[in-house]
């Protein structure tokens, strides 16, 4: 079985001096600001689940799949950009990889029951939440990743509640659903904020 451990460079290598500025990594700054975006994409669908009118299967299907699809490109993005060992760059990959296919059903309209809809959404940020608490013990994912132990917290519980919750209506699901995608966008745009300010401002 393989064991997720931190690869030997990143052990020995020697910890900064304080008030000694580190250069990133190239390409993790891209990654951050794209982790960015994706935290606003999450806020705009879950803005247009809470205001608009989601009547249908297909349509609330859609808007979660958009969602689902984009953090998983944007999952895949940051395992090209981090140099973790290959048990966590795969356990990464394999969840953008399988954050893609859901969006993709989801968007095709194959959850045609609320029950479905809720259950494969809250699968999705299941894998997302524990697929980052485990990979996030590599310091090579952590300068990479804006996620903190808040926000994989946030995103687990929201995953066992939409699997678990026995929605009534598509409309009680449409509503919880983007609650959960503008809380979870604000904690990780406030994750990111915290570690990396410039990302932000690459933003404006």
């Amino acid at each position: 079985m393989a064991q997720l451990e931190t690869p030997r460079d990143e052990v020995l290598r020697p910890l900064p001096r304080a008030g000694v500025r580190v250069p990133a990594r190239p390409g993790a700054a891209l990654t951050r600001t794209t982790m960015l975006a994706g935290s606003l994409v999450s806020a705009g669908v879950g803005a247009v689940l809470i205001v608009a009118r989601v009547d249908t299967l297909a349509l609330a299907g859609a808007l979660f799949g958009v969602h689902m699809a984009v953090q998983g490109v944007l999952q895949l993005l940051a395992v090209s950009a981090c140099h973790a060992s290959s048990a966590v760059r795969g356990l990464l990959s394999a969840g953008g990889v399988a954050a893609l296919v859901l969006g993709a059903v989801l968007f095709d309209g194959r959850a045609d029951t609320v029950f479905l809809l809720a259950l494969w959404t809250g699968c999705g940020w299941l894998l997302r939440g524990l697929t980052m608490a485990v990979s996030v013990t590599s310091p090579s994912v952590r300068q990479v990743f804006v996620y903190d132990d808040v926000l994989n917290a946030v995103i687990v519980s929201a995953g066992l509640f939409m699997t678990a919750f026995p929605f009534a209506s598509l409309g009680q699901l449409a509503r919880v659903g983007g609650c959960v995608l503008v809380a979870t966008s604000a904690f990780e745009a406030l994750a990111a904020a915290r570690r990396h300010p410039r990302a932000l401002r690459s933003l404006g």
